[in-house]
């Protein structure tokens, strides 16, 4: 198991918007993904409540423990009034995901550009 953290902030926009990255693969035996949140780490207390694009061009793979991550993570996004976009996911991870149907419960898009368009959204603006 790595220490290493599974993702990066890049940058905050002016707009608000948070600009996260992953890196690596997303696994049990790679990440302690542990009770809490990396998100909460990287962000804070508060991070659910942000809007949040998260890059995914460095995760080639992904397994179960990073998908129920996922799963829960978008959860507390809407719960918290957050919004949370997921883009540019490599071939073999977005397989994973397509394949599972986790793209219907999760919002994975093709680039930062569609993501930014979708958590500045009308859905967002009317939260």
């Amino acid at each position: 198991m790595s220490d290493t953290p599974i993702l990066s902030l890049e940058s905050i926009e002016r707009d608000g918007c948070i600009r996260v990255a992953s890196r690596g693969n997303i696994t049990s035996t790679e990440v302690n993904l542990g009770k809490k949140n990396p998100l909460e780490t990287l962000l804070g207390a508060n991070w659910a409540g942000n809007r949040v694009i998260l890059n995914m061009a460095q995760t080639d793979f992904i397994d179960s423990t990073a998908i129920a991550w996922l799963i829960a993570t978008s959860k507390q996004f809407r719960s918290a009034g957050g919004r949370l976009a997921i883009h540019s996911v490599v071939p073999r991870a977005r397989q994973m995901l397509d394949l599972l149907k986790i793209t219907k419960v999760i919002p994975v898009v093709s680039d930062e550009t569609a993501a930014r368009e979708l958590i500045n959204g009308p859905a967002a603006q009317a939260a």
